[in-house]
């Protein structure tokens, strides 16, 4: 599928910032299934592009003595490959760190003793299968139900199944933590999706789980196999490894925030 993508992205600050510097991972990756047509990254800064310890294409920019208003604009277009029940296409160029690195728990994806009996209890025999993997994330949909406003980039796994609601982030947060305690790999997503008429928006996270040596992807948040309407940015252990921005600023204040994402697909 050809997937037509625009991401905007606005900050504005009360004051403007001394100094401001940002990692941008907004770039699809070099995956064996997804193929670049074209793609550009404007930002007020200079880039700097390389590769992160996830293989991840990276830029960073650095403003001096930013303005008030900070504009970045993504634009492109890739072909994204079915995948077959989920599982991506190995690729040596992708194969940065070992798949036992994605055991390791973080602040985010901690499990707790609620998640680690809703694991056993949807999967007692445990995790083998791509369809065990949907089986689980269908079970997690159900105790942390879609709800946009209740938790926000810093909530944990933890608190968003205490809250029985969260987003797409949270969905892959609590899956990657009940994998984990299944003691199965388990990666973060993020990118983008044709959202269609499901409740994911176009700039989504998902969760790839290491099964029968390979890695197998799943939507949580749809219960489904991410596939060719899945553009794939960055993978890491979290949202903090994987996010699309991620910054440190001095001075500004107040800063507002403002995105816009549309994702158009064409059958081909």
């Amino acid at each position: 599928m050809r997937l037509i993508i625009h991401h905007n992205t606005h900050y504005h600050y009360e004051d403007a910032p001394k100094h401001l510097i940002q990692l941008l991972r907004l770039s699809p990756r070099e995956d064996a299934h997804q193929r670049v047509i074209n793609w550009h990254i404007s930002t007020p800064g200079k880039q700097t592009l390389f590769k992160d310890a996830f293989g991840n294409l990276t830029h960073t920019h650095m403003l001096s003595s930013p303005l008030p208003d900070v504009h970045l604009q993504v634009s492109g277009i890739v072909d994204v490959a079915a995948l077959v029940m989920g599982v991506v296409p190995d690729d040596h160029r992708t194969h940065t760190v070992p798949a036992m690195t994605y055991l390791v728990p973080t602040p985010l994806t901690t499990s707790f003793s609620a998640i680690d009996e809703l694991a056993q209890s949807a999967l007692p025999h445990g995790m083998h299968t791509g369809i065990d993997a949907l089986v689980l994330a269908r079970a997690i949909c159900q105790a942390v139900l879609y709800r946009a406003g209740n938790t926000d980039v810093t909530s944990t796994a933890k608190q968003a199944f205490e809250l029985a609601s969260g987003v797409c982030q949270d969905h892959a947060h609590v899956m990657i933590a009940a994998c984990r305690s299944l003691l199965v790999p388990a990666r973060y997503v993020s990118g983008y999706v044709d959202p269609g008429n499901s409740r994911a928006a176009a700039s989504h996270a998902w969760v790839d789980v290491w099964l029968q040596n390979s890695w197998v992807s799943i939507d949580v948040t749809n219960g489904i196999y991410a596939s060719d309407s899945h553009c794939r940015l960055a993978i890491g252990r979290d949202y903090l490894d994987a996010c699309p921005v991620r910054g440190m600023r001095e001075g500004g204040q107040t800063e507002q925030l403002d995105v816009s994402v549309t994702v158009e697909s064409l059958q081909q």
